[in-house]
């Protein structure tokens, strides 16, 4: 089949499957979740079947990793015309355990007329049910206690492990430490004592306790068993009886007596309680519950109490007494005052004299006068007054202290109201104040001086100003630098206060800045409000630190001079002109290189003078020019900057037979002379490399493809070729004797033919024949071996 009819089929097919439909799910591959705790039943995944042809399609789960039988076979029902909807269900022996196996993979495969369509599932096992879980006390670090004494019988009960929310039964116990241990421990989680029961001595055991359920989950606990000696302690009261009286009202923990028992380790316990009273289990005191009032309980004017003393640590032994407590009548009836209690905000500025409150009392017994007082604490000492019945301030209220800070900004007061009665009755009446904030304090700046050196790198750490803010919270400021240079060159951490280097410093260019800082407290009032914030100022002053960072200049920093060989020694060739912008600078010279048989030397740092010169054929001979190199540094220390001054001398050799004088001959001074030579060359634009590049890609391309096309031209020629040469060949085959002879005789030296191929043991034969279609020229050629040869 051709391409073409293949084609055709190809996209006849995609039509028919495209006019008929394909079968599949719809909502798969999908993850769903499953809680561990689902029951047998539940559904796992609902799905659909679209675009099926057949009425009753098969819909199976064709496999399950990791293997399972957890799931039922897919339900399904008519949804639409082609559409069926399938349902998937959890099996009833479905023993689902996320801590086993979180997640699994169902194949689902149906058959639907012929076809197969195949999708998968992902159930992922989630774990809903919590694991069972030791009582705190047991599981905690230091465990639960249990104290028994020594009698107690052997392999009898001391303590039971219990468990909340056991999850998966049946549930073990066991003893881990100590192992082995005497104490035994049953499957309903009670721990018995040793089968040999205990000594009479103190001791202490410590029981590591685990507990697993059915599925291995596990929870720990510590089981802390003190045994105490049994001891002779006899327990009774001096007396069978007690009496008491007590004034009513004396409110709630009045001590009403004090029962004693002999005997150690007593405690005391009421054995017919009343809601009147209650005893202290450790000294025996009695003392009352609440307010006793006669008026309202009369029952209350004579209560029996029978009190029991026993043993701390074995409560059979012990005793009881009989207490009688009379509560006798007084003045019982408190003033009564509006209002009962005082709750006030209040901005810290009020003034002194302000009225917080103006009570109103009267006394239900007596018509007597009544007295105000006030009971302050520890922070609001002095800070009110009574003035008759009005509650005032007495000192201004501070807001700004750690002291007021620490109770939330609240004075807390009691203002007290006596009647004149007998006893005198009181009621007190609570006083609470809260102190708004006020931003009343101006920040304070001081102006300080730092130093940074004129190389330290952008981010350098300059200085930390000063400051303080009275108003709490205290120190509570931003700052700024109100007059920075442009561009900046420091800048300041606006709440830290710490001076940072921003931009580069040069003491060459300037030696110190001036700061004009900004200091602006903050949300220092009850609301933080912008308009009521309070500004300071101070100045910095930042000194710039001289580095050596420049290298020295020397101007110009090349020399001509010519000079006579008889030119004095005491006389300067030439003077340097080199100077360093660091004032701490200190220039020092050297000859480095030029200086052929140390003709020249330096006085004087920076001046070029010679020695004797000598031009002697037949001993020393100098050179009549000289390239000096004269290294100038900066510093003996580091950093060290150098720079080097080039001094060019030629000498012209004279000889006198005059005495020679310091006076010279005026040279003329020769002029440099700068001569600019303009060089052209071509530098082509990016786009016209671009332009060529592509070019030369396409030209390749081109070539490629002629010759390709060649030699697909000439395959096709040599083929045509051997098709024609067929009818040119009666007899299909030419003897072994003939081909010998045909051969002998092209390879003689007298044949005309020169252009004949050197004959081969393998081309002795030649089973074809053909015309070259350039030449026209006949020749035969073998198939096997591709051999020729012209006819």
């Amino acid at each position: 089949m051709g391409p073409l009819p293949l084609v055709l089929h190809l996209v006849a097919l995609c039509y028919i499957q495209s006019v008929h439909g394909q079968a599949e799910f719809q909502r798969l591959p999908s993850t769903v979740p499953l809680p561990e705790s689902s029951s047998p039943g539940s559904s796992v995944h609902s799905f659909s079947l679209v675009n099926c042809s057949s009425n009753n399609p098969t819909v199976t789960i064709t496999s399950v990793s990791p293997p399972a039988s957890y799931f039922n076979p897919p339900t399904q029902s008519k949804a639409g015309p082609d559409e069926f909807a399938l349902e998937i269900t959890l099996s009833p022996s479905a023993p689902l355990n996320a801590a086993v196996t979180n997640l699994y993979i169902l194949t689902i495969e149906a058959q639907c007329g012929g076809n197969t369509t195949t999708g998968q599932l992902f159930v992922r096992i989630i774990d809903d049910i919590p694991e069972p879980q030791c009582e705190p006390q047991f599981s905690s670090q230091v465990g639960d206690t249990v104290q028994v004494y020594s009698n107690v019988p052997a392999s009898s009960t001391l303590y039971t492990v219990a468990l909340r929310q056991p999850k998966y039964t049946p549930v073990t116990y066991k003893i881990t430490q100590p192992s082995p241990s005497p104490f035994t421990i049953q499957q309903n989680g009670q721990v018995l004592a040793p089968a040999s029961g205990f000594s009479n001595t103190a001791a202490s055991h410590h029981l590591q306790i685990t507990v697993t359920d059915a599925r291995g989950n596990k929870c720990n606990g510590t089981l802390n068993v003190k045994v105490l000696p049994i001891y002779d302690n006899p327990i009774n009261f001096t007396r069978p009886s007690e009496n008491f009286t007590i004034m009513e009202n004396g409110g709630p923990n009045q001590m009403v007596g004090m029962v004693k028992a002999r005997g150690n380790d007593i405690l005391y316990e009421m054995i017919n309680p009343s809601a009147g009273f209650y005893i202290e289990s450790e000294t025996g005191t009695i003392r009352t519950t609440y307010n006793l009032d006669l008026e309202r309980f009369p029952s209350l004017a004579t209560t029996s109490l029978l009190v029991r003393a026993y043993d701390r640590y074995q409560r059979s032994n012990s005793a009881t007494v009989t207490v009688t407590v009379t509560v006798q009548d007084i003045n019982d009836n408190a003033p009564q005052c509006s209002p009962e209690i005082v709750v006030k905000v209040v901005p810290q500025t009020q003034p002194i004299g302000f009225t917080l409150a103006d009570f109103i009392c009267k006394d239900p017994d007596f018509n007597g006068t009544l007295s105000y007082s006030i009971l302050s604490n520890d922070n609001s000492r002095e800070s009110f007054r009574m003035v008759g019945s009005k509650l005032q301030i007495n000192k201004t209220l501070n807001y700004d202290s750690y002291e007021i800070a620490s109770v939330n900004f609240q004075y807390s007061a009691t203002v007290v109201v006596t009647d004149s009665g007998t006893p005198k009755m009181t009621t007190n009446i609570p006083v609470f104040i809260t102190v708004t904030a006020v931003n009343d304090y101006y920040p304070k700046c001081v102006g300080q001086n730092f130093s940074v050196a004129e190389n330290a790198p952008s981010g350098t750490f300059v200085g930390q100003i000063e400051y303080s803010d009275a108003d709490y919270p205290f120190n509570n400021v931003q700052f700024s630098i109100e007059d920075n240079q442009n561009p900046p060159v420091f800048y300041v951490l606006p709440r830290t206060g710490q001076i940072m280097l921003l931009g580069a410093l040069d003491f060459e260019t300037r030696t110190s800045y001036s700061l004009k800082m900004q200091v602006v407290d903050l949300n220092n009032d009850i609301e933080p409000d912008p308009i009521h914030q309070l500004t300071n100022h101070c100045s910095i002053f930042v000194q710039v630190l001289d580095v050596n960072d420049n290298p020295p200049v020397c101007t110009p920093p090349v020399y001509i001079q010519t000079i006579y060989s008889t030119l004095s020694i005491s006389e300067v060739v030439q003077d340097l002109t080199c100077s360093d912008k660091d004032v701490t600078a200190s220039l020092s010279y050297t000859i480095v290189g030029g200086n052929v048989n140390n003709r020249f030397r330096l006085e004087n740092k920076k001046s070029v003078m010679h020695n004797p010169f000598s031009f002697n054929p037949d001993g020393v001979m100098d050179p009549e020019m000289y390239e000096l190199l004269i290294q100038v540094t900066d510093s003996t220390g580091h950093p060290q900057f150098t720079t080097t001054a080039t001094v060019f001398i030629t000498v012209i050799p004279w000889t006198t037979t005059q005495p020679t004088t310091t006076k010279t001959t005026p040279t003329p001074e020769k002029q440099t002379r700068i001569v600019n030579q303009i060089l052209e060359y071509w530098q082509p634009d990016v786009w016209f490399i671009v332009v060529l590049t592509i070019t030369g890609i396409l030209l390749l391309a081109a070539l490629a493809l002629l010759t390709w096309a060649l030699c697909k031209r000439f395959q096709f020629c040599a083929q045509g070729s051997k098709e024609l040469s067929q009818p040119l060949l009666p007899d299909s085959s030419v003897t072994n004797n003939e081909a010998s002879t045909e051969a002998l005789k092209q390879s003689q030296p007298g044949n005309e033919k020169k252009d004949v191929a050197p004959v081969s043991p393998l081309s002795l034969q030649f089973d074809g024949r053909a015309q070259d279609p350039v030449s026209g020229r006949q020749y035969l050629f073998n198939s096997y071996t591709g051999e020729r040869r012209w006819v």
